[in-house]
Formats: C-alpha cells, structure tokens, sequence
C-alpha cells in the first residue's frame, strides 16, 4: 500500500475524515486545510458514482427538519451572506456586461428557503424560478411575497403570505416574490414537480434559454461537478451566467473531497476546468467568507461563467 493510502486508511478509521474521501487528482503534496481533521495527502481512489455527492435523500430529509429553523440559525448565528455575494455578482454583470439591462429570467437552483429571492428580483424583468430538492424549504420560498415599500411590512425578515390571506386581499394582494417554485434533484431538473396552491403563474422550468441561474451554498452536497454544471448550461441561454459558490481548502493539489463536516469542498482550478468541459467560460473566481462555522471563518469562493 502506497503512503497517501495509508495516510487515508488511518485517517479514516480514526473518524477524521469520511471513508468516500476521495482526491481526483494524482498522488500529491501534502494538503492542509482549515482544521486538523482534513489535512492529509491526496488519495487516488476514485469514488464510486453515489459517492460523488450526498444522497440526495438524506439532503432532502436533513433540511425539511432543518426549515423552519433555517434563516435564524443560518442568518443570525452563522452570519450567512451566500445569497447576498451571488446577487451582487450577478449585479456587477448586468452593470459591467449589459449595459444595465437586467435579466430576463432566472433560475435559483437550490433556493432552500428564498434567500436569494429579495436581492435577486430587482435584478430580473422576467420570471424567476426556485428548486429546492426539500419540500419544506421550498414550501416556504414558494410563499414569500414582494416587500418593495418605503418602510418593510417585516424588517430584516422576509415575507411570507399564505395564499388564503393573499387572494383576501384582493387587489392589494402583494406579488408572488417567485414566479414558480419547484422541488427537484438538480441533476433531475426534468422531473421537477411544481408547488400548486401558492398563486405561481409559471408552472414548468424552461428547458433552456435561461439568463441566469444561481447555486448559493448548494454545489458542496456535490463532490464531482461535472455532471450539474452540463446540466446548468445546458439550460442557460447564449451570454447567460451562471453564479455559485463552493466551500474550499486552504491549499493543496486536490479536486474535491469530502470534508468532516460532510459537506464537500472543491479546488477553483477544478471547478474552472470543470465549466469549460460544460461549455462554459471563467468570468471570476473570488475568495470569500460564506458563513462562519464553530466560530472560524469557512473558506469559500465565488465563481461566475458565462454561456458564449
């Protein structure tokens, strides 16, 4: 048995890393991150297809309990801003690549519960969709309302309307803040099943031609990007973009790899190549903070490509 798959052995029967830990890379320096618990040499062992990703299962059932919680614990405790960074990415583009004009449709793939739905709409004439692989989280994106006046109905939180209470209001009755809301696996997206019942006025996700679809804090229940991001372009339209965000390392020669955390964190370099594979083309690559996690900034970066 080579070093690096001992190091991974040992590692993992001591619980510090997950067995399906795997680095597609080839044998490699060593690799330090964030804690001790995932810094060790890259592993050539390559993943079985299913362990690439989390199940999406156990994804949909961990955030269905987790909904109504979400926000409070996410926003106040964890100082999340993902949403927030990928709105303003996409607000950069529309100043710096279209002439001011906003998008005309998008898609917030992995919406949870609609974070990204208040600095997002502005940015979009047209219909903008949410899918969540949770039913609960979606549940409660697909009930948020647009909170557009001068003095917000619920400061800093945002608002949700049943539809009985909405359609009582008749005229004044506040818009939907997304024009469909759907659950579904994002490698699925053909089979997403549409929220009735929350006064949506688009009932299916576009099979293409989409301006702009958007993953905040989504892509790290995913190792291996190959196969999502085909399915995002394959869905954007020519000079759409395509804006997420993905947890990495501090460094070291690795593509993805399961953390101890169970989420997966990816190499810029390999999500860059990645998108070129699909189809698409590196507008920027920026480091950030997307939340903070037992006290310590989690490293993560911002990534834009376009569809040219």
């Amino acid at each position: 048995m080579s070093v690096h798959h001992l190091l991974l052995a040992v590692l993992a029967a001591h619980g510090m890393i997950s067995q399906t830990s795997a680095f597609h890379a080839p044998p490699a320096r060593s690799l330090q991150s964030r804690n001790a618990a995932t810094t060790f040499l890259a592993s050539t062992v390559a993943p079985k297809a299913e362990e690439a990703r989390t199940a999406p299962k156990v994804v949909a059932d961990k955030f269905d309990s987790y909904a109504s919680t979400f926000e409070t614990h996410l926003v106040d405790n964890l100082k999340y801003c993902a949403p927030r960074n990928v709105a303003n990415a996409a607000s950069e583009r529309i100043a710096s690549n279209r002439g001011g004009d906003p998008y005309a449709s998008a898609l917030d793939a992995g919406c949870g519960t609609g974070l990204a739905g208040p600095p997002l709409r502005p940015l979009v004439s047209g219909p903008l969709l949410g899918v969540d692989l949770s039913p609960k989280m979606a549940e409660l994106a697909a009930e948020l309302v647009v909170d557009d006046g001068e003095v917000p109905v619920v400061e800093n939180r945002l608002r949700r309307v049943s539809e009985t209470a909405r359609q009582a209001l008749a005229s004044d009755a506040p818009r939907r803040l997304y024009d469909g809301v759907f659950t579904a696996d994002l490698l699925h997206l053909s089979d997403a099943k549409f929220l009735d019942g929350f006064g949506h006025e688009v009932d299916e996700i576009p099979s293409d031609n989409v301006d702009l679809i958007i993953a905040a804090d989504v892509l790290c229940y995913f190792g291996a990007l190959d196969e999502v991001l085909r399915v995002f372009s394959d869905r954007l339209a020519v000079g759409g973009d395509l804006i997420f965000t993905t947890e990495t390392m501090s460094r070291g020669d690795y593509n993805w790899v399961e953390t101890s955390s169970g989420r997966f964190a990816q190499n810029p370099e390999y999500v860059a190549r990645m998108a070129s594979e699909a189809g698409l083309s590196t507008v920027s690559q920026v480091a950030f903070t997307p939340r903070m996690e037992s006290g310590e900034k989690v490293l993560g970066t911002l990534h834009t490509f376009t569809k040219q």
